[in-house]
């Protein structure tokens, strides 16, 4: 069973590769409102076919990072949880994320109530952008 120190490095190492994946993201979601908005003007078919189906990848892209960022969360605890009952004794930190996380919970695609809420306002904000007239 590795120490709580050992938990907390992997869990940053993890979560700092994660942050660095939604701010490629992030850039690309700027990127995407950019090619909806410029297509969106036009009466290219195409066009709009090819700018959704990039939108929809990486509002995709964005889902799976917000999973595995919670599946990363989730395992943690559930590794603290296991330290607990072998008989560790805790940090405040540790028993916090324990508190607020699923301990164990298997990685899965169903987003929390916000994070779908701001998917959603992104899926909706670039579809209107390029279907709908303006």
């Amino acid at each position: 069973m590795p120490s709580e120190i050992e938990m907390w490095d992997l869990y940053w190492s993890a979560g700092t590769a994660v942050g660095i994946y939604f701010a490629a993201l992030a850039f690309l979601v700027w990127v995407s409102f950019r090619a909806a908005n410029m297509v969106g003007d036009t009466d290219n078919t195409i066009g709009k076919v090819a700018v959704t189906i990039f939108c929809l990848t990486i509002d995709w892209n964005m889902l799976v990072n917000n999973a595995f960022f919670q599946w990363i969360q989730n395992s943690t605890g559930g590794v603290f949880v296991a330290m607990q009952e072998q008989g560790a004794t805790l940090s405040p930190g540790a028993q916090t994320i324990i508190a607020n996380s699923t301990p164990g919970l298997e990685f899965n695609l169903i987003p929390d109530l916000v994070g779908g809420l701001f998917l959603a306002a992104i899926v909706v904000m670039q579809m209107s952008s390029i279907w709908m007239k303006k």
